[in-house]
């Protein structure tokens, strides 16, 4: 273990919370980094990610555990669950929705070495979900999300082509469930952020969403075929196939060489990084999957120095200043998905350079800073991202901890 790696640890331990309502929660619980009552769901999924090597210091089970224990009879989990276990978004609106990301970590785990007996409890939980989760089905058969809901505020899902005048889902107060002052803050800040843009969803087919939901699916099925529930993982797996011929029919730009959003009759002219879930989900073809790999390497669109950015370089709306959140700086999750995305198609080679060259870049930023930060600048590691918040462990641990183990030295830790 290095010195980087320790740095994690000891920051992450500072952020655990105690502040759940006893008998509702498990508490203590991992902390997101930011310092943020709330629990939220993408959060502690990557942060699992790297606690899952530590679970003799971090109360991951319980983390992870504190989501099914607040599911509701409908299948339906919260993205963001407030201290007393109750949603802080109203499930009519997709601001509520919960990346499907659960099944992923799960089955992680199991081929980890957890006993059988946890995906056996669990999985029942996940199905009910996954079901849920069908609301945000378009007539088309593709799925929507919202701007929080998606895991990345401000990707935009719109160019100047797009009517952005088409009915959505309009975000009233309704959408925050807390009374009161805070929930009136709550609302104005979505309202009045000039990131999101609350009314646009169900407009637009989510790439990421979609390939998540796929991903689901692909990880339903092998957690079915472990329990042998062999229908189950056959019906979950053609699923998974209809769905991915589905996004390849309607998602993958052709010019472009990538899975973009799109409308009901053309795609977007934005590639961010939620295209790369179509490698991790086993939606792209062997075809498709190269040409993603090649904008890895491609200095001009992600093959960036220090790392993959949140959108291509050669957008209009990619920046690296105070003002770019998600348009610009590369982030810890996603480098993980990009790097298992690439692994899931036997590019180790391309997946351990990757790797090596964000783990190098976050490890100097460390060195110069002394701390752990939230994203990171693609393009240099002299200085800390503009838009990124300090000791932030927090998913950015999956650099010193996880990424290093399992892609940048993984010969000594096969």
């Amino acid at each position: 273990m290095n010195d980087f790696y320790q740095a994690a640890l000891n920051i992450a331990k500072k952020k655990l919370f105690s502040d759940l309502i006893p008998g509702k929660l498990h508490s203590p619980r991992l902390g997101t980094g930011g310092g943020f009552v709330d629990i939220f769901l993408w959060d502690t999924v990557f942060c699992s990610h790297w606690a899952k090597y530590h679970m003799d210091e971090f109360p991951m089970e319980d983390s992870i555990d504190n989501f099914y224990l607040c599911q509701e009879p409908d299948g339906f989990i919260s993205r963001q669950i407030r201290s007393d276990g109750k949603s802080k978004w109203s499930k009519a609106y997709p601001v509520s929705f919960a990346p499907p990301l659960l099944s992923w970590l799960e089955l992680d785990l199991y081929v980890g070495g957890f006993q059988k007996n946890r995906l056996e409890r669990v999985y029942p939980a996940l199905c009910k979900l996954h079901e849920f989760n069908k609301k945000w089905r378009r007539a088309d058969g593709l799925y929507f999300s919202d701007m929080w809901g998606c895991g990345m505020d401000d990707i935009p899902r719109w160019d100047d082509q797009t009517d952005t005048d088409s009915p959505g889902i309009n975000i009233s107060r309704a959408a925050v469930l807390e009374d009161g002052e805070y929930g009136d803050q709550s609302y104005k800040f979505m309202t009045d952020n000039p990131h999101c843009n609350f009314n646009w969803n169900r407009q637009i087919g989510w790439v990421d969403t979609n390939c998540q939901i796929a991903f689901d699916c692909l990880n339903l099925s092998k957690i079915a075929t472990i329990l042998k529930r062999t229908q189950e993982a056959r019906n979950y797996r053609n699923e998974h196939d209809a769905l991915a011929a589905l996004i390849n029919e309607k998602m993958f730009h052709e010019k472009c060489g990538f899975y973009c959003d799109c409308t009901g009759t053309r795609l977007i002219n934005h590639m961010h990084i939620g295209g790369f879930w179509a490698l991790i989900s086993e939606v792209a073809t062997p075809e498709r999957a190269n040409r993603l790999m090649e904008h890895l390497c491609d200095p001009e669109t992600f093959g960036l120095p220090c790392g993959v950015p949140g959108i291509a370089r050669n957008d209009s709306c990619f920046g690296l200043d105070e003002r770019h959140y998600w348009t610009g700086p590369a982030w810890c999750p996603t480098e993980y998905m990009v790097l298992c995305g690439v692994r899931t198609y036997q590019e180790e080679t391309l997946a351990k350079e990757l790797a090596t060259r964000f783990y190098n870049a976050t490890y100097r930023i460390w060195e110069k800073t002394g701390t752990i930060w939230e994203n990171y600048s693609p393009m240099q590691c002299e200085q800390p991202s503009p838009a990124a918040g300090r000791d932030f462990c927090g998913w950015s641990a999956l650099a010193p901890i996880t990424i290093f183990l399992e892609f940048v030295n993984k010969s000594n830790n096969a």
